[in-house]
């Protein structure tokens, strides 16, 4: 059984029944990140490429990352900030270049 343009809500036969993602002008772009660490648990060096908000939203996405002894975070050629290491059990820091 065929329906009519009309009938099926199409006009000349392209459909647009598909959902469209809103498009927002004030949508906020998001940032790419890198991050460049040693990996705590193979000792290796490892690299992540990840888009966030800010520098903070980057920083709480890295915080279950398994950060060894070093580690920074750059946006396109920019170091933003390096983690520091203290051995012994103390607590890791970021220092902001």
């Amino acid at each position: 059984m065929k329906f009519s343009p009309a009938a099926s809500g199409q006009k000349d036969s392209d459909c647009d029944c598909l959902p469209r993602p809103e498009t927002s002008a004030n949508a906020s772009a998001l940032t790419p990140f890198l991050l460049r660490y040693r990996d705590a648990w193979f000792g290796m060096e490892k690299r992540v490429a990840f888009e966030a908000e800010d520098v903070a939203a980057a920083l709480a996405m890295m915080e279950r990352e398994p950060i060894g002894e070093w580690a920074e975070l750059s946006s396109g050629d920019e170091v933003i900030c390096r983690r520091g290491y203290e051995p012994g059990g103390a607590a890791d820091y970021w220092v902001v270049d």
